[in-house]
């Protein structure tokens, strides 16, 4: 079946066309070229930077994580010994603090990551130390659980710990990335970096096995790997921003307003397209009539209309300047296709002699225009 598309029709249709698969490859790229880096170290993440590949290793070693997206008022109703996962957290209320730190000290165990830290328990502040671009090994100090079954980690912190903030199971050149101490009937442990627990990070070294030692041991307790803090109040506008969903919405926009601006112009109603006469206003015409008649003028109208139809005629029929009577009245008889010679011969004499009478006829000075203005119509 053949469509019938006009012309500009056709080009909005190309054009837009065009934009679309421009957007679609742009998207394509984005996403081909996203590794992940950048994002927060969240369950659902599997880029490099991502956590989804540590929630997974708990889920087949036995623990049962469950992710955590409730207010953290809430974990003053989970059991004992559950342990919570803050992986990079951003900080909240201070009321939201404050629960968690309620949560350690009735005998919960937390796992923190990253800077965010200092905010929840800023007595135990690190020190800010020269950061790694490249991750480095890590060997235990001293024996405890949180070493067991491991010979080196790797990981890249951006600060370390006093070696009198609590237990300090890992160093290198005195430097100190994991922490931890009691806090009330509870302990937090504190990684300066969340690169073990990363997507990129948990298949280097002993990575893996810190984190099942820091989770501890499968029966201790449930595991809850925290959303809230990386959600931080967000929206669920926020969210489809920040996500790659955003193109899908945006090509969805741009296709409706397509759809709409087409319809538009299909389906509206018809209107006259309004365009400026270029006849001479009745008013105007009627008051310079009324002047040739007033001064007997009525020769100067066919001598105007004369010369505007030897003209014309030069350029349509390329008749020369310096033509005689007859070599014009020829050309006329010759393009008409018709026609008496002599009497377009007559016609044309007594329209020159017309324009050196000033008392000529004004009836047969109209007839002479009119005929002139037939002859221009049918020699288009």
């Amino acid at each position: 079946m053949q469509l019938n598309i006009a012309p500009e029709d056709r080009k909005l249709f190309f054009v837009f066309g065009g934009l679309l698969v421009a957007i679609l490859l742009l998207v394509a790229y984005v996403i081909h070229t996203d590794n992940g880096t950048g994002v927060a170290p969240t369950s659902y993440a599997t880029g490099n930077t991502g956590g989804k590949a540590a929630f997974m290793l708990l889920e087949q070693t036995g623990y049962k994580p469950q992710r955590w997206n409730d207010d953290p008022s809430k974990l003053d109703a989970l059991p004992p010994h559950s342990t919570l996962i803050l992986a990079e957290p951003q900080p909240g209320e201070d009321r939201e603090m404050e629960s968690v730190r309620r949560f350690v000290s009735k005998g919960g165990r937390v796992l923190l990551t990253g800077i965010g830290g200092t905010v929840f328990f800023p007595k135990h502040s690190p020190r800010m130390g020269m950061p790694h671009f490249q991750w480095k090994s890590y060997k235990p100090s001293e024996p405890s659980d949180l070493t067991r079954g491991i010979d080196e980690i790797v990981m890249a912190p951006q600060f370390y710990f006093e070696d009198t903030r609590g237990e300090t199971p890992f160093i290198d050149d005195n430097e100190r990335p994991i922490v931890r101490f009691a806090y009330g009937a509870g302990e937090v442990i504190w990684w300066s970096s969340s690169d073990p627990l990363t997507n990129a990070g948990i298949r280097q070294k002993d990575n893996a096995q810190l984190l099942l030692n820091s989770v501890g041991s499968v029966g201790r307790g449930a595991v809850y790997w925290d959303e809230y803090f990386h959600q931080n109040g967000k929206t669920v506008v926020d969210s489809i921003l920040a996500s790659p969903l955003k193109w899908g919405i945006l090509q969805l926009v741009l296709i409706g307003a397509v759809i709409i601006f087409t319809f538009s112009r299909r389906f509206g109603p018809e209107r006259t397209s309004l365009a400026s006469s270029r006849a001479a206003p009745m008013e105007y015409v009627e008051t310079l009539a009324a002047l040739y008649q007033r001064a007997n003028a009525s020769h100067i109208p066919v001598e105007v209309v004369y010369e505007r139809f030897r003209s014309a005629l030069q350029r349509r029929c390329s008749v020369r300047t310096d033509a005689t009577l007859e070599q014009v009245a020829q050309a006329i008889v010759h393009h008409l296709g018709k026609g008496d010679l002599a009497e377009v011969i007559r016609t044309l004499r007594e329209i020159e002699s017309s324009i050196s009478d000033p008392a000529f006829r004004v009836q047969r000075a109209t007839e002479l225009v009119r005929q002139l203005h037939e002859w221009n119509a049918r020699l288009k």
